[in-house]
């Protein structure tokens, strides 16, 4: 048993549950991989999940442990690290968090809710993230995201 160093990025599905999407395509590329490496057992799971996607962790593993069933990944202790956003203005320098972010979204384009609440579309569509944003030092709309949008095997321990 040891570590075996794993970093594979995952990208969104398209449906309202992309969670479930995620959780397949993570199963899928741990199942190759341990294939490949002629493994027997997946024993921890480590995956880093990037703040801008939103996941719902619990449905994430809900749907990761139902697909893993009857596999070498069955019964393997899955391990959640969140990746902070981070985003860059490409015209001042200027960066800031995901907390910053959502204000001047929800300002630009927020969706109301049931109930009057404002949310974020990022929710909805993490990947326009960039484009629904002004930077808030100099308006420019040529931001780039620095990280927090990838979901990523970051290590996996098994025999």
């Amino acid at each position: 048993m040891g570590n075996v160093y794993f970093n594979h990025h995952l990208s969104q599905g398209g449906d309202c549950l992309h969670e479930w999407s995620l959780a397949d395509a993570a199963v899928r590329s741990l199942l190759s991989f341990g294939e490949e490496k002629g493994l027997k057992k997946f024993i921890e799971i480590e995956i880093s999940m990037g703040e801008i996607m939103e996941i719902d962790k619990d449905v994430f593993k809900e749907a990761f442990l139902m697909l893993s069933k009857g596999t070498i990944l069955e019964n393997a202790n899955i391990i959640f690290s969140e990746e902070k956003a981070l985003f860059k203005c490409n015209s001042c320098g200027r960066k800031w968090d995901m907390e910053e972010a959502e204000k001047i979204i929800e300002r630009e384009v927020g969706v109301e809710e049931e109930g009057g609440e404002i949310e974020s579309p990022l929710h909805f569509m993490p990947e326009l993230a960039c484009a629904l944003m002004r930077c808030p030092n100099c308006g420019s709309r040529d931001i780039s995201v620095e990280s927090g949008r990838d979901l990523s095997i970051r290590r996996v321990v098994a025999e």
